[in-house]
C-alpha cells in the first residue's frame, strides 16, 4: 500500500535553479513525504559545489554530473546529434544507479532529458508518468516543443510518447494539446498544480480596498508576460490615486527594458523593482496580484496569491480562465488591454466590498481545487494504480 511506494522524481533542474516547475516539484515531493511516501528527486548538478546528496523534510535530493557539450562549446556547429547521444548515455547511467526499488518514475516537463529517463525506466519495467505544464497557441506544449529540438527532436518526442504510461495535464488546455499530439484520453490524467494553504483558514485574510499591487514572476521573453502594459496602466491609476503602489518582483532578460519604462513614468517613485526575491514576503505585502500573461501553463504565483487572500487580476487566456473559474474567483482582462486593465485596477481600489468578494472566492477556489495535500493524494492513487501491475509494451504503444 502507500507505505511501500517509492517515487523517483526527475527534474531537469532543481534548486538552487528554481522556476515554476521546480517549485512545484519540490512542493509536491514534500507533500508526498508528509503522507508517508518515499521520494527521491534525481536532478543534474548544474553548478560546481552542489552536494551530491541532501535531505530536506524527508525528501532525498540526488544530483549527478552531466556534461552538455553544446553548452561547453557554444557556437560550434554539428554537435547536436553527438551531444544527444552523450546525454542519453549519461542519463541512462544516472537512472540505473538510482532506480532500484522505485515504484514509479515521475518526470516534470517533457524535455530531452526526461525522454531519456523514460527510456531507461522502460528498460527496467518501471512505470513512468510525465507532467506537462505548458500549453501554447496552436496546440503546442512542452511535448511538441521537444519535437522541435534539432534533427533528433521528432524521434525523441515519439520515443517519449511510447515510453510514458500516464501523462499529467495541469489544465484543460494542456490536456487538449496532448490529445492533439496523438495521445489517447485513457493515458491522460488531469491533476493541477497544488498550493500550500494557510494553517488557519482565516489567517492573513485581507479586507478593504486595494492599495498595493504586485507582479511576481519572470521578466523575460521566454515567460511572455506583458509587464509593460501593467506599468502603463498603473501609471495612469497613480495619476488618480495618490496612495497606490506597485511592486514588480522578478528578474530576466527584459528587466532592463522594464526598468527603463518605469523610469519614464510620471509616478515612478511608487513603482519598486527589487529583483528576484522570495515570494512569501511580497505576498504578505500586497493586496492584489496582477498576472499579465500572453501564455501560461498553470501559474504557481497565481495559486499562491489566491491562497494568501489577494485579489487576483489576470489576462483572459485559457489557463488563467480555468484557475479563476471563468472570472468567478478573480478578474479577467484582455491580453494587452491597457484600458480594461486600468478599469480593473480602479474597481478594486474604489470598491472594498467588491474586492472582499473576490478575495473570498479566490481563497475558496484555492482550498477546494488546488490544495497541495489533495493534489498529492490524487498522485498517490495514480502511483498505486500503476504499481499494482507491470506496464506492458502493448499498453505503452497505445496512443
Amino acid at each position: 500500500m502507500t507505505d511501500t511506494l517509492n517515487i523517483l522524481m526527475f527534474s531537469a533542474q532543481f534548486r538552487p535553479f528554481v522556476g515554476g516547475a521546480e517549485r512545484q516539484a519540490e512542493k509536491l515531493s514534500k507533500a508526498l513525504v508528509a503522507q508517508g511516501i518515499r521520494v527521491t528527486v534525481l536532478t543534474p548538478a548544474l553548478a560546481p559545489g552542489l552536494p551530491a546528496e541532501e535531505r530536506d523534510n524527508g525528501v532525498i535530493i540526488r544530483r549527478f554530473p552531466l556534461l552538455d557539450i553544446t553548452r561547453r562549446l557554444p557556437g560550434v556547429r554539428g554537435l547536436g546529434s553527438f551531444n544527444l547521444l552523450s546525454l542519453q548515455i549519461q542519463i541512462a547511467r544516472a537512472v540505473d544507479r538510482h532506480i532500484r526499488g522505485a515504484s514509479v518514475v515521475h518526470a516534470h516537463m517533457a524535455g530531452s532529458l526526461a525522454a531519456f529517463v523514460a527510456q531507461s525506466a522502460r528498460r527496467r519495467a518501471v512505470p513512468v508518468i510525465c507532467k506537462v505544464g505548458m500549453a501554447m497557441a496552436g496546440g503546442r506544449s512542452d511535448l511538441t516543443e521537444l519535437a522541435r529540438v534539432g534533427a533528433g527532436g521528432p524521434r525523441l518526442a515519439r520515443s517519449m510518447i511510447r515510453n510514458v504510461d500516464r501523462w499529467i495535464a495541469t489544465t484543460d488546455a494542456v490536456r487538449q494539446s496532448l490529445t492533439e499530439s496523438g495521445i489517447s484520453e485513457q493515458r491522460i490524467e488531469s491533476i493541477p498544480n497544488g498550493v500550500e494553504l494557510p494553517v488557519e483558514p482565516g489567517q492573513s485574510l485581507r479586507r478593504g480596498a486595494v492599495r498595493r499591487f504586485l507582479y511576481l514572476g519572470r521578466i523575460s521573453a521566454n515567460s511572455d508576460r506583458d509587464v509593460p502594459t501593467l506599468v502603463r496602466a498603473f501609471d495612469r491609476l497613480a495619476d488618480e490615486d495618490a496612495d497606490v503602489q506597485l511592486s514588480i518582483v522578478g528578474d530576466g532578460d527584459l528587466l532592463g527594458a522594464v526598468e527603463a519604462l518605469v523610469a519614464k513614468c510620471r509616478n515612478a517613485a511608487r513603482i519598486q523593482m527589487p529583483g528576484q526575491q522570495a515570494p512569501e514576503t511580497w505576498l504578505s505585502w500586497a493586496d492584489c496580484m496582477v498576472l499579465p500573461s500572453r501564455r501560461e501553463g498553470l501559474s504557481n504565483a497565481l495559486l499562491e496569491a489566491m491562497a494568501a487572500g489577494l485579489v487576483c487580476i489576470a489576462n483572459d487566456i485559457p489557463a488563467n480562465r480555468e484557475v479563476l473559474a471563468g472570472g468567478g474567483a478573480g478578474i479577467l482582462t484582455p491580453v494587452e488591454g491597457e484600458d480594461a486593465l486600468l478599469h480593473a485596477l480602479r474597481s478594486v481600489c474604489a470598491d472594498s466590498h467588491f474586492a472582499d468578494r473576490i478575495r473570498q472566492s479566490g481563497r475558496e477556489r484555492a482550498r477546494t481545487t488546488y490544495d497541495i495535500n489533495a493534489v498529492a493524494a490524487r498522485y498517490i492513487r495514480l502511483y498505486e494504480q500503476l504499481k499494482s501491475r507491470s506496464p506492458t509494451t502493448v499498453e505503452r504503444r497505445l496512443c
